[in-house]
């Protein structure tokens, strides 16, 4: 078993249905397990009332009847289905899965708005220019199978004829700067000693620095601010300002009074 260091998350996103986004992980995952790396699967699901039980089996009573998480077992395999209130996000679901096991890859299908690297499974030219940025690492799917594809700036590679070259690109350095660069702020502030989060990034998958030498990042969750689930980050300065403004507003307000250890959340709709 080759191992890596740590997991890597790589997601593959489409512009649109039927671009070859589960046949590229069906040949990934494939190539990878040949490799030896232990692989998990995320599959986003945009469905309302949708589920992975079957209406009338015991299993799913169990969920209809109030349970807030049914384990089903059998002797080749485990199935845990979470009832949420609403859609878990990617993080969460990370997180849920590392409780679960180790793995070295995981790979996602869709959630396209995340900063993860990324292959593009596209079906034509537009569809992968409408895509393909700095956290792309490959395109592939429909279009990589025809002849004559234009230059898109990234490698084009057909993963049911050459899954082996895009598991090179995972496990290839330039993975792990993108994976690296994915989850630092992207606010080149420079207070770090590197002039930009991308020279960050390549310094980190060299060993030279480490995600705690980030001044946002080691500036610790005080305060945090979420657009749809997505992290924006921010250093200590804005956090002790909006920290500081909140406190001070909740204090005018009756009964809204906020004890140490309190958490205290506003939503904006836009």
């Amino acid at each position: 078993m080759r191992g890596v260091a740590e997991v890597q998350v790589i997601s593959v996103v489409s512009r649109r249905s039927n671009s070859g986004k589960t046949t590229v992980i069906e040949h990934l995952v494939a190539e990878l397990a040949g490799r030896g790396y232990r692989v998990a699967t995320i599959k986003h699901i945009p469905k309302e009332n949708f589920t992975i039980d079957r209406e009338g089996s015991d299993s799913w009573k169990h969920a209809r009847a109030g349970a807030g998480a049914v384990v089903a077992l059998s002797p080749g395999e485990a199935a845990f289905i979470l009832k949420t209130s609403g859609e878990m996000g990617v993080a969460e679901v990370l997180k849920k899965l590392r409780s679960l096991g180790e793995y070295d890859f995981v790979l996602i299908e869709g959630f396209r708005k995340e900063s993860f690297p990324k292959i593009v499974a596209a079906r034509s030219e537009e569809d992968a220019r409408s895509l393909v940025d700095d956290s792309t690492i490959a395109v592939s799917g429909v279009i990589a199978g025809r002849e004559g594809v234009p230059d898109l700036g990234v490698p084009v590679i057909d993963a049911t004829r050459h899954a082996g070259k895009l598991a090179d690109l995972l496990e290839s350095e330039e993975l792990r700067v993108k994976s690296a660069l994915s989850k630092l702020p992207k606010l080149d502030c420079g207070d770090c000693g590197s002039e930009s989060c991308l020279q960050m990034a390549e310094r980190i998958a060299r060993g030279e620095k480490s995600f705690n030498d980030c001044v946002v990042l080691s500036a610790g969750r005080s305060v945090e601010i979420l657009i749809s689930g997505r992290r924006v980050p921010i250093g200590s300065f804005v956090q002790g300002f909006v920290r500081g403004v909140v406190l001070g507003m909740l204090s005018s307000l009756k009964r809204a009074e906020a004890e140490a250890g309190d958490v205290v959340e506003i939503r904006v709709r836009v």
